[in-house]
């Protein structure tokens, strides 16, 4: 509990007000309850077809051009469709270019349909029709970027494709239970790191001569969380590269780039965080020629059955793919040039677009992300995806039916793999030698005239590891699909979590009043060596963990925080059992079925602190308020600011924002900036006192 000084500070001081910026949750009517059902039906048993029927399973597109706003997409569809589809059982990659263009096709024929009933109808037919996960990767993008679309739930990637998230062994083991006739069973998989050795006295010790595990394995339950997983494919699906403002609409659109950059700094701090919670460096940069130390075996499976393949120790990029890594040679060497010389060189009409500071960043991001609308294309093509089909197809494969890759391969399963880490501080570089060239932050860019931080108290933070349970049934083939609803296949992942927790922040204004904007960070303290970091060095592992508008108001001003409240993390979504029970409990009238465009795209909760040791490990809480100008207003955009939502950004300063320029080391000591050390504790799951639901 925050101490009883706080609660008298909170007495004395003057109204003090937190913005609301999530719109009010909405109650379901029968209309939605039914259409919400529609379109869940369609994903259940998504990569196995054999069970589904529907009388619109071959709805007539070419004879309803007209039901579409625009005919040249359905006919655009129909002509690549009788061409020939990526077959059934074949790989779907997005590094097949052919397969990716036919998935923006499909996802045009449901983005173009004039009204739901079209849209369902055509989904329908290409559930029957098309390659299941061409399917699904149309249908979820219709979700996030169709207006009528945006208020319904489908499930979390993990139920969805479950194979792209539990282990091979493991699902193994479902489909022996299924084949047994046994309908429900729980099944446990172990990502921390520590696997459980039978033979400990002759196994695994310092003096086995079999010990050649990498320090790096401490921190898989991290990168293997499966909500973090599918954060980061959340983020894919609603901010495709190829989508252009000109052809379709979307908040998403506005800050494609920044909004790139902002999340692989966000995810690589994050990162960070967790690996000096482990003794752990920070990951090195690299290096195309030399050997990859760690090597990663996902232990995942296609839907088809192939194993995704595995890397094994020190294998040297250069060696293995070496035209895929010519070209991210060549293309880092533009990107460099882009930056030293401050603008952007377009070949074909001799012309030069410079990276001011208003614009740099976004037009940076739209290269190296390689955005559609970004300029000369063809000149400037993504640093980033070259640099991952680099790693992601060291071995060959055997034809554009059968792209199997490595953990790379896929926005499922990249962030598993530690050499991504690698790869994205090699972008983070580039990133940031263009900040560098916009000069240091000085006290005058953070200052707040006449508002000061008093002081900012924050409850006991206590990190915990506890089971996680979801669902494997979809990934399994059934006769029929009520088959789904029997049968329940249970995954449990041992997971990273934290106590809820409070903060107070308390600020005394000289006559300042108006709208405000406070940001809150926590950074490391020390290095895995237990030497203190400078604010240079430390800048790269600052992670946002909460932003919200205030109303400030002449005199104390005491804001209290939970860290639930943060617009940057979501709970863990509902699956498809829980989804079906709560509309079929409204469509009874049993229960209210509630609607909200908010919380629906961020980073796992679970994941807001680092890993705490059981004595406590030392970080810092950074807390800044400054002027708060809109952007972007109105209860249209969303808050859900990790993936791309609006409704917060700040029009006067960067994402990212006081941590994502280099600063003079006295910038800091500014009256509205307020550094506290934190402790972070960490005790085993029986001697933790869990939340309440």
């Amino acid at each position: 509990m925050l101490a009883l000084a706080s609660l008298l500070t909170i007495a004395v001081a003057v109204s003090a007000t937190v913005l609301p910026v999530r719109p009010e949750r909405k109650i379901a009517d029968a209309e939605f309850l039914k259409k919400q059902k529609q379109v869940l039906d369609l994903l259940v048993g998504v990569a196995n077809n054999e069970q589904f029927k529907s009388e619109y399973a071959d709805w007539d597109i070419a004879a309803n051009f007209g039901a579409f706003t625009d005919p040249k997409y359905p006919r655009e569809f129909l002509e690549a469709y009788h061409r020939g589809f990526l077959p059934r059982d074949a790989i779907l990659s997005f590094s097949n270019h052919k397969a990716r263009a036919d998935v923006i096709k499909l996802f045009d024929v449901f983005y173009f349909a004039k009204d739901f009933d079209t849209f369902y109808k055509a989904a329908v037919w290409a559930r029957n029709h098309v390659h299941p996960g061409m399917f699904a990767s149309a249908y979820v993008l219709a979700f996030y970027h169709r207006a009528d679309l945006q208020n319904f739930y489908i499930p979390p990637f993990y139920e969805i494709y479950p194979n792209f998230f539990v282990p091979t062994e493991t699902f193994h083991k479902v489909f022996k239970t299924k084949m047994s006739g046994v309908k429900e069973r729980v099944f446990n998989y172990n990502n921390t790191g520590y696997e459980y050795n039978p033979y400990g006295s002759r196994f695994g010790s310092i003096w086995s001569t079999d010990n050649k595990g990498h320090a790096e394995y401490r921190i898989s339950y991290f990168r293997e969380d499966v909500g973090l997983n599918a954060f980061f494919s959340d983020w894919f699906f609603r901010n495709p590269t190829w989508m252009t403002p000109e052809k379709y609409s979307g908040e998403n659109l506005a800050k494609k780039g920044e909004n790139f950059y902002y999340t692989l700094k966000q995810i690589f701090a994050r990162y960070n965080l967790e690996r000096i919670s482990n003794g752990l460096p920070f990951p090195n940069i690299i290096t195309w020629t030399d050997p990859i130390k760690v090597g990663y075996n996902p232990r995942l499976s296609y839907p088809n059955g192939r194993s995704f393949f595995f890397r094994p120790d020190n294998v040297v990029p250069f060696d293995n793919n070496n035209y895929a890594v010519s070209i991210v040679d060549q293309l880092e060497r533009r990107f460099w040039d882009v930056v030293d010389s401050g603008n952007i060189y377009e070949p074909g009409n001799q012309t030069s677009i410079p990276l001011d500071k208003h614009n740099g960043i976004e037009l940076l991001g739209r290269l190296i992300y390689g955005t559609a609308e970004r300029p000369s294309g063809k000149f400037y093509k993504s640093l980033y995806y070259a640099g991952i089909r680099s790693l992601a197809y060291l071995l060959s494969t055997g034809s554009d039916k059968s792209f199997v890759g490595n953990a790379l391969s896929t926005p499922m399963t990249e962030l598993r793999d530690p050499v991504w880490y690698n790869h994205v501080a090699r972008i983070l570089v580039l990133f940031q030698h263009y900040k560098r060239s916009l000069g240091y932050y000085t006290k005058d860019d953070f200052v707040f005239r006449g508002v000061k931080i008093d002081n900012v108290e924050v409850d006991k933070l206590l990190t915990y590891f506890d089971h996680f349970d979801y669902e494997a049934t979809n990934g399994v083939p059934m006769e029929q699909s009520d088959d789904y609803t029997s049968h329940k296949y249970t995954v449990r992942q041992y997971r990273l979590n934290h106590k809820p927790f409070r903060y107070n922040i308390t600020v005394k204004s000289n006559e300042v009043s108006g709208n405000a904007l406070v940001r809150v960070f926590i950074g490391p303290k020390y290095d895995s060596d237990d030497r203190v970091l400078s604010f240079d060095q430390a800048q790269m592992a600052y992670f946002e963990i909460d932003r919200f508008p205030v109303k400030l108001s002449s005199g104390i001003n005491v804001f209290e925080r939970s860290s639930s409240e943060s617009p940057i993390f979501v709970d863990d979504q509902q699956g498809f059992r829980s989804l079906y029970t709560s509309i079929n409990s409204a469509l009874s009238q049993e229960k209210q079925f509630y609607v909200s465009k908010a919380g629906r795209c961020g980073f796992p909760d679970r994941l807001q602190l680092p890993m705490g040791w059981k004595g406590g490990l030392t970080y810092v809480m950074g807390v800044m308020i400054t002027p708060y100008e809109h952007s972007q207003a109105g209860d249209d955009y969303s808050a859900d600011i990790a993936c791309g939502g609006s409704k917060l950004y700040d029009s006067k300063h960067a994402m990212g924002f006081p941590f994502d320029r280099p600063a003079y080391p006295d910038a800091f000591q500014v009256p509205n900036f307020y550094f506290k050390d934190i402790h972070i504790h960490h005790k085993e799951p029986a001697d933790v006192q869990k939340p309440s639901a």
